[in-house]
């Protein structure tokens, strides 16, 4: 099957085709290696290959939290792991909160990750940032 158009909804999974994209190991790879264009347009390159991603929102959408370590670690749905060993900062549009983890506002916290994250905001200013227990 030749894949015509790869896309990332605004949940997060992967579509190749219109189908999602079941096997995460796959779609772990094709997040790794994703990039952005100087026109703010997304693809993979992948060896001498290149293919275009349509993004419906931004590229990573963070599921999941791993308390369980020194530091907190965002899950997304990729299976990509952010750390947060400092102050990271939330971008709202509207009502939805974003962060960054390669590019400016490129994920999307899912409304469980929002609440669950809440217990360690600390508001600075007008902005609210998540401050890890470590980084006080």
């Amino acid at each position: 099957m030749y894949v015509t158009e790869i896309r990332i909804g605004r949940d997060g999974k992967w579509y190749a085709n219109g189908n999602e994209m079941f096997r995460l190991p796959i779609v772990n790879l094709f997040a790794r290696h994703l990039e952005r264009d100087e026109n703010g347009g997304y693809y993979i390159h992948l060896r001498d290959e290149t293919f275009p991603v349509v993004v419906e929102d931004v590229p990573f959408y963070a599921i999941g939290i791993d308390e369980s370590q020194e530091t907190l670690t965002l899950v997304f749905h990729d299976r990509q792991e952010m750390k947060i060993n400092e102050p990271v900062k939330i971008h709202y549009a509207g009502d939805v909160p974003y962060i960054s983890y390669r590019w400016e506002g490129d994920t999307r916290l899912s409304r469980g990750v929002y609440w669950k994250l809440s217990e360690y905001f600390e508001q600075r200013g007008n902005d609210v940032y998540i401050v890890p227990p470590k980084a006080n």
